[in-house]
């Protein structure tokens, strides 16, 4: 789940000019709050999905159908945790909405709080159900988790039994991604553009669906630029920019703890 923090209270000091887009997502996944939007993963992925067809820029590759769709997915295997509203292949609805896994003062449980076997159960269903899509698809979702795991197991975060699960899932879906790529037209240097990609449209979403405001500058760089979003207004303006004349997307969010009269709204985005 991508927590929003509804009623918190304002931060002790201001944030730097410009912040690390992961530290300004990790920094609204534990502030404290009474309220909350809360994002299921498979919906924000359907969002990363939105944002990578919309992209126009010639630092980007050229990105074909199943490779979007391999992005509007990548998140799929957490519908068994989350719900939401995304839609699979056919227009089927991925699951329904769940109660949120909750600590124990009753703040819901952020995706960066879930146990390591939740994830893990998680991150191999998306593998699996990227894999459906194209060869492309499980290529890119598997190294995606593949770096999210390596980048956990250089923080030393887990204890020995735990990193060594880890570390069993990165040799697997190196053996995956070989099989795959027998299957798969793509070069390799491709294919790592692509990720690079999907990783980028991953954090641009999870930015949105958390609510920060800060300025943030994004780790993927593209044809040697770096990518920054600042605030002008509602507008979150990138540079440089992606999104030609301007987009207008939206994601669905329900309140915990529920609301009578609102308990669930399509978060609106404004990017350029």
């Amino acid at each position: 789940m991508v927590l929003y923090p509804l009623n918190s209270a304002p931060p002790e000091t201001s944030p730097p000019s410009t912040t690390s887009a992961w530290e300004a997502v990790a920094r609204k996944q534990k502030e404290a709050a009474t309220a909350w939007w809360l994002v299921a993963q498979p919906d924000h992925a359907a969002l990363a999905g939105d944002l990578a067809a919309s992209i126009q820029s010639a630092d980007f590759p050229e990105l074909d159908a199943e490779v979007v769709q391999a992005i509007t997915l990548h998140d799929a295997g957490w519908a068994a945790f989350d719900g939401g509203d995304a839609r699979g292949a056919g227009g089927a609805p991925l699951a329904q909405a769940r109660t949120p896994h909750l600590t124990h003062s009753g703040r819901p449980l952020s995706f960066l709080d879930m146990a390591l076997g939740d994830f893990l159960r998680a991150w191999t269903a998306s593998i699996e159900r990227a894999v459906e899509v194209a060869p492309v698809g499980g290529i890119m979702v598997s190294e995606h988790f593949s770096r999210l795991a390596a980048m956990r197991l250089s923080m030393n975060l887990d204890r020995e039994e735990d990193a060594a699960k880890m570390r069993e899932f990165v040799r697997g879906e190196v053996e995956r991604r070989k099989t795959l790529a027998k299957d798969d037209p793509h070069r390799e240097s491709g294919r790592s553009v692509l990720v690079d990609v999907l990783q980028f449209c991953d954090l641009l979403s999870l930015y949105l669906c958390c609510g920060s405001k800060d300025s943030v500058e994004f780790p993927q760089r593209f044809n040697g630029r770096t990518i920054r979003l600042w605030r002008v207004g509602e507008m979150g303006q990138t540079e440089p920019a992606l999104f030609g004349r301007g987009l207008s997307l939206g994601v669905r969010a329900r309140r915990y703890p529920s609301s009578g009269e609102t308990p669930s709204i399509t978060i609106p985005f404004l990017l350029a």
